[in-house]
């Protein structure tokens, strides 16, 4: 097991082998047993929990739920069972998107060397324009077929919007800065396996049960799924945190669910944001239909000093049109304070990259999400229109008689329903943190901090 330990994305030489020779003596043989009982614990834990704590390594906002295996049940299970190469397997994640990670990673390792294709930088490339990147882009996207035409004709722009689709990009053909960094995200096998690597590795930071009704947030693509029994029931695109605000990695249950919400304005957002607008004109957040609240009642901001900072004064938007967390928000109390919810920034969700929210994650389509939520989390007969019907008036409070997991995560690879491998931007340079700690290839293109705004 140790020294098939790359397989699943780990260091074989971690873990000490032993060598003993004919007529060892009983001291050799002792001090062999805690060698090898020593490499079982470390590799048991690595394979399990991961080989660093992300949260001190990488930000405090990657606060995942980390399980540990317990030293003495690992020994004592090795010590029973028939095969404890396999036993210690075992201890590497059980979930699917783990195992197709892998199953992709001795792909990868198998695959030819070969010299990697680039696209070189340069103006927006359409549909029927001349360009000397073209023969690169055949080659790229395996269309090539003798042609050295820099004509980027019908039957490439087929396959660029292919592309497109399964990177999640608008699939318009065009080649902007989003198009063109996907096309030169991996330029071997050398560095796919390294994100692979990463990934699989981040599959550790998560409880070995997701539950058998759960909520997955995957941040790098801008989507939630809800599972049910392994099944994905429901998807829909999501905006996430920007990277100076990040939304942060955790699990927690979804409890329940706010219709009409207040919006609270946390403490960060009202002394950066808000407090300096105050400053310049007391009235500023009253046109912007939000409340300044002392002791549970509502003030006129004209009494309040705001020179002299919040002084206890807090901020809050009342139900209605204007809310910025929309209709609905559910809610999986976290040290973050952090939950999913509505918006009426609708336009927002046409983009590829939506990175725009202080931390919290808005849900294109609120309604149905809230259906699904409910059904699973209630005793079902749950629909859109019966939501609807709770919309406007005043706040609502629901608690849901199951509770609903909720994984907020960070796959930039991650195998699709198509079997196919993909990867997506390194929002936040967690991929690429992940990677330097780990010793794993060179830094990406992709790190955190390189724009793709453009739509394409």
């Amino acid at each position: 097991r140790f020294a098939a330990a790359g397989a699943d994305g780990l260091e074989p030489g971690d873990y000490a082998r032993v060598k003993l020779s004919a007529g060892a003596d009983t001291d050799a043989l002792a001090r062999a047993e805690l060698k090898l009982a020593a490499s079982a614990l470390l590799y048991a834990r690595h394979a399990q929990a991961g080989r660093f704590d992300p949260s001190v390594r990488i930000s405090a906002m990657v606060t995942p739920s980390r399980t540990f295996p317990d030293p003495l049940a690992v020994l004592s299970n090795l010590s029973q069972v028939a095969d404890a190469g396999a036993a210690l397997g075992a201890y590497n994640p059980p979930h699917r998107g783990y195992q197709l990670l892998k199953a992709k990673l001795a792909d990868a390792r198998r695959a030819p060397a070969t010299p990697p294709v680039r696209i070189s930088g340069g103006p927006t490339l359409r549909p029927g324009e001349v360009d000397a990147r073209v023969p690169a882009l055949r080659a790229r996207l395996g269309r090539s077929g003798g042609h050295t035409s820099r004509i980027y004709d019908g039957d490439l722009a087929e396959a660029v919007r292919a592309f497109q689709v399964a990177n999640g990009l608008e699939a318009d053909g065009v080649i902007g800065a989003s198009t063109l960094d996907a096309l030169n995200r991996w330029s071997d096998s050398g560095d796919r396996s390294a994100d692979i690597i990463a990934n699989m590795e981040r599959w550790r930071w998560l409880p070995r049960d997701l539950g058998t009704r759960h909520v997955m947030v995957n941040i790098p693509e801008y989507m939630v799924r809800v599972y049910d029994d392994g099944l994905d029931v429901f998807d829909t695109r999501v905006v996430v945190g920007k990277p100076e605000s990040p939304t942060p990695l955790l699990t927690k249950d979804m409890t329940y669910v706010v219709v009409n919400p207040y919006w609270n304005i946390p403490p960060t957002i009202a002394r950066k944001e808000m407090l300096p607008n105050l400053q310049r004109d007391p009235y500023f957040l009253t046109r912007q239909g939000m409340e300044i609240v002392r002791n549970g009642r509502v003030v006129d901001p004209a009494t309040v000093n705001w020179t002299a900072g919040l002084g206890g004064y807090s901020f809050r938007q009342p139900p209605g049109e204007r809310n910025a967390l929309g209709r609905i928000k559910f809610m999986f109390p976290n040290d973050h304070s952090v939950y999913l919810h509505d918006t009426p920034s609708r336009r927002l969700f046409a983009n590829d990259r939506r990175a725009y929210s202080h931390g919290c994650i808005r849900v294109q389509d609120p309604l149905a999400f809230g259906e699904v939520v409910f059904n699973l989390g209630m005793d079902g007969g749950w629909s859109e229109a019966r939501i609807e019907k709770m919309l406007g008036g005043a706040e609502r409070y629901i608690t849901l008689k199951q509770k609903i997991p909720v994984h907020l995560v960070y796959f930039t690879t991650f195998v699709d329903e198509q079997g196919r491998l993909k990867a997506r931007e390194d929002l936040y340079g967690i991929n690429e943190k992940v990677k330097a700690i780990l010793g794993l290839g060179t830094p990406s293109p992709l790190a955190a901090g390189r724009s793709t705004t453009s739509a394409r």
